[in-house]
């Protein structure tokens, strides 16, 4: 799959394809579903499929700096997944504030048209130029007769679309499987292992400290079965805390601690990718490190059952 960076007011250069447009955070079953749309529609022109996103959010750059943007993936994971469906070619488009004051046609001449667009396929709640003026709805006026375009409409899941903000409500209640079926894969966070207090290797559960790489959507506060993937492509059942360690510290800190079942080495430095598999239960605070030791080898077990396919 080929990427092509854009920052504006760089142009692409002509090259026919069908594109599908949208930001795509998580590349979901709705994106997929216009993904899929689009394929079609390359495989009845005959022309290859393009994306054309942008990185960062809009949010985080037209924001007024209060509200800290969460992401579901990042680009890597974007482009991984759009190249696992089958997109030959992704247009990413550096999102700045002179790229946001482009008007609807400005954008589709110097984007859409210039690109080579010979069909555009988006959802039906895509809107394109400044303040979003351009619409689905607008777009076969501005295309100037160059394109035609299909409007995908709503996916829905259990009676409710599907959308990213429905998933970034679920991993904020910690319902990790129920994310998963609208994501079509388990929610994935990657981080280094740093060093932490090693109260786990003390009472008999070493953990792995991790620290996120990305400004990724964290799940809530609590005890989870995940699956840990090792640098050197190795997979290991494990059980992961994320909390502030209340047993330990009045105020601490929110860290992400993970005990990979069956598993003793080294792994300060490395980057570890978790697949959030289930949730097993609220965080709390322990009388005394027996009643923690405890409910650890409980969880321990609850993990092993719910990781067992």
């Amino acid at each position: 799959m080929d990427i092509i960076h854009l920052t504006y007011p760089e142009q692409p250069v002509e090259d026919p394809a069908v594109i599908a447009l949208g930001f795509f955070d998580g590349v979901h079953l709705g994106h997929q579903r216009v993904l899929q749309t689009a394929i079609e529609k390359s495989r009845e022109l005959h022309l290859p499929v393009a994306v054309m996103t942008f990185d960062p959010h809009p949010k985080q750059v037209l924001g007024n700096g209060t509200e800290q943007i969460l992401y579901i993936t990042p680009l890597d994971r974007k482009l991984e997944k759009m190249a696992q469906l089958g997109i030959d070619r992704v247009y990413v488009i550096e999102f700045t504030v002179a790229f946001s004051e482009l008007s609807p046609q400005d954008f589709v001449d110097h984007y859409l048209i210039a690109a080579g667009a010979r069909h555009i396929v988006a959802g039906f709640d895509y809107s394109y130029g400044r303040f979003g003026a351009g619409k689905m709805a607008t777009l076969d006026f501005h295309s100037r007769g160059r394109f035609g375009h299909t409007i995908v409409s709503e996916h829905q899941a259990d009676d409710e679309k599907v959308s990213s903000t429905r998933i970034r409500r679920l991993l904020a209640d910690g319902a990790v499987a129920e994310a998963a079926l609208l994501l079509g894969e388990p929610y994935q966070t990657k981080g280094i292992v740093i060093h932490g207090d090693a109260r786990g290797r003390q009472i008999g559960f070493p953990t792995a400290n991790i620290r996120p790489e990305f400004t990724y959507v964290i799940p809530k506060l609590g005890v989870y079965a995940t699956f840990v993937h090792l640098e050197d492509g190795r997979k290991f059942p494990a059980m992961t805390n994320i909390g502030r360690r209340p047993t330990f510290y009045e105020t601490g800190e929110v860290s992400i601690e993970t005990h990979l079942l069956a598993f003793d080495e080294d792994l300060y430095g490395q980057e570890l990718k978790l697949e959030w598999m289930a949730y097993l239960r609220d965080e709390q605070a322990f009388d005394g490190i027996e009643s923690l030791k405890n409910q650890l080898a409980q969880d321990k077990i609850h993990a092993m059952q719910a990781l067992t396919v």
